[in-house]
């Protein structure tokens, strides 16, 4: 009944989809968790009258994309809706759709919502994921907006952590992406669940240490940290890793991979070495172990290496990774918040 409940406010609330509007959903396999929501989406839409079809794609990890997810893409048209609900990826579209899939979202005026990297999701967390889900938007809407107004175009913000992540960076000219999760004007979309805002900083602003005490992603694995990882930032690049070596080792190959597939594509090799977002999270909750949740959370916060292209900044990259930790405060300029705050603005 929950997946029904979380799939009628994902094509109501959350993308709006009409009677006269086609719906694509897109999933990777029959997992419980994200194959469970795809297919709740296609019945309550047919339920609905609308125009639903649901495609299972191979599962993609890094690569080309599926022709099928190719093909629904290429043939998109102002007003489609799009779905994607993975416990992978959806694989590299720089080939097929150059300036990368949220441009290419805007230029069809087709609207989105994904859920993806999934992979890592215990189904003890199930009930936790499809609750922050069905989070309704009003509230978080007004906290979000009062939140984004207070980094616009700020030449200096610092970032604390209570592990001891200390950051400095300039906002100056970028304006800041409040996640509201009402994606209703053409081309516009999402990640789901909704409610963080993604600081995008001028690209060698970047300088302190974060130490990354939640979690971190690798390839299409979050990794819950049971120790601390140090980055240290430097002009902003990840310029070294503390930590766990096991956890330090699989994050160095990723990173290397990655800077071969960007020398291979004509991309700078060190783009993947680049901090191109910082995020902020707003929903209530605990964390559960999986990035793309963890980092929306109250109280929590993520610096994000790799590709931003297309969504606030002018990093071209083939990948892009989440890295949470646990926020104590925002310096800007003289005001401090406490994510404590947050609700009381």
């Amino acid at each position: 009944m929950k997946f029904s409940k979380a799939a009628e406010k994902i094509i109501v609330e959350n993308l709006n989809v009409k009677k006269d509007e086609r719906f694509f959903i897109i999933t990777d396999r029959r997992s419980d968790f994200a194959f469970n929501l795809s297919n709740a989406c296609w019945k309550r839409a047919e339920e609905l009258g609308i125009d639903a079809k649901l495609i299972i794609q191979k599962r993609i990890d890094m690569g080309e994309p599926d022709p099928a997810t190719v093909r629904v893409l290429r043939n998109l048209e102002k007003n489609d809706c799009l779905f994607f609900c993975t416990d992978h990826k959806i694989g590299n579209i720089y080939g097929k759709f150059e300036k990368g899939f949220r441009n290419y979202m805007r230029k069809t005026g087709a609207r989105f919502a994904t859920l993806n990297d999934l992979a890592s999701l215990k189904k003890s967390d199930h009930e936790t994921m499809l609750e922050a889900l069905m989070i309704g938007a009003e509230t978080m809407n007004i906290v979000g907006a009062k939140i984004k107004e207070i980094f616009e175009d700020r030449d200096s913000v610092e970032i604390f952590g209570i592990s001891g992540t200390s950051l400095k960076f300039s906002l100056k000219g970028r304006k800041p992406w409040f996640n509201s999760g009402v994606f209703h004007t053409p081309g516009s979309g999402g990640n789901l669940p909704a409610g963080n805002i993604s600081l995008f900083p001028i690209e060698d602003s970047v300088n302190g240490t974060a130490h990354i005490d939640i979690d971190t992603k690798v390839q299409a694995e979050t990794i819950k940290l049971k120790k601390p990882l140090l980055f240290r930032i430097e002009n902003g690049l990840i310029a070294g890793i503390e930590g766990p070596d096991d956890v330090v080792h699989l994050i160095e190959d990723d990173l290397n991979n990655f800077a071969f597939l960007n020398a291979n594509s004509g991309f700078d090799s060190l783009a993947i070495r680049r901090i191109a977002e910082i995020g902020i999270g707003l929903i209530p909750g605990k964390p559960i172990g999986l990035g793309p949740f963890d980092s929306k959370l109250l109280g929590t916060a993520f610096i994000a290496n790799g590709n931003t292209f297309g969504k606030g900044g002018k990093n071209r990259c083939r990948g892009h990774r989440d890295h949470s930790f646990w926020l104590k405060s925002i310096k800007i300029g003289k005001k401090i918040l406490k994510p404590a705050d947050f609700y009381k603005l």
